[in-house]
């Protein structure tokens, strides 16, 4: 089936607008602003470190200088590490059990079979976002334009992940099969979520008033993590027509039934 642009959002914002969407934008506000807490934090931590290095004279040029610690706490730089891999690993839990939430039929707003072998499919996902995320920035390197490529080929690799359990390799392969049969519905479509999460990602940045760092932070997060959950939707239904699975079917069931 060949992708469709405007039903993919028109489906992705349905789905997004779900009592489903609410439960996971939720889910990625707490901890989107979990990671800004311990990013900053690390951040601050590693700065202070930086600080006592430097010879005295030395010290009160860059601290004031400072760091955008906004949101930073005074914790210690090893806990500080070892939180920000954990809530790594939770961030690729999330998407992939949000990925299956929006592509199951279910009525319940978190169905039963989301956390399936989540462990391993964890896993997967880290070591493909690693390969893929190293490959694109190779790319990047050359002119730019080669990284966007594999950035758009490697649209729908969570997904394969998530929904068809594929592994590093054959997600990847699988990925470039599908974005390279519809890729002009895919660019579309990867081109309207990216200036999505620029615009409303930075839009309290260009306001003619002047915020406090930690309300400029909080407010740029919660959109960053709300544009997140609405791109996963959108993707994901994207998906699911570009590999004629069942979601046709549960849809036509979905409008007979509200006739």
């Amino acid at each position: 089936m060949a992708l469709q642009i405007g039903r993919a959002f028109q489906d992705g914002i349905d789905e997004f607008l779900s009592e489903r969407g609410a439960v996971f934008a939720g889910a990625f506000i707490v901890l989107g602003l979990a990671n800004g807490v311990i990013w900053a934090s690390l951040s601050q931590s590693l700065f202070d470190l930086f600080l006592e290095m430097l010879p005295p004279s030395a010290q009160a040029n860059q601290a004031a200088m400072g760091s955008n610690t906004a949101l930073a706490l005074d914790i210690p730089v090893a806990v500080a590490a070892v939180s920000a891999l954990a809530l790594f690993i939770v961030s690729e839990a999330l998407n992939i059990v949000t990925i299956r939430a929006f592509a199951s039929d279910a009525n319940d707003p978190i169905p039963d079979n989301i956390g399936r072998r989540l462990g391993k499919t964890v896993a997967i996902g880290i070591a493909a976002g690693i390969l893929t995320g190293i490959a694109v920035v190779i790319g990047l390197v050359f002119i730019i334009i080669p990284g966007l490529v594999l950035a758009l080929l490697f649209f729908f690799v969570r997904q394969e992940i998530a929904l068809n359990d594929s592994g590093v390799i054959e997600s990847i392969s699988n990925s470039i099969s599908l974005v390279t049969d519809n890729l002009i519905a895919t660019f579309v479509i990867a081109v309207v979520l990216a200036v999505l999460g620029l615009v409303l990602g930075g839009a309290f940045g260009f306001l003619p008033i002047s915020l406090p760092p930690m309300v400029l932070t909080t407010v740029s997060t919660i959109l960053s993590s709300v544009v997140g959950v609405f791109s996963i939707a959108v993707t994901t239904v994207a998906y699911l027509q570009a590999t004629e699975s069942d979601y046709d079917v549960a849809h036509e069931t979905e409008s007979i039934g509200g006739l």
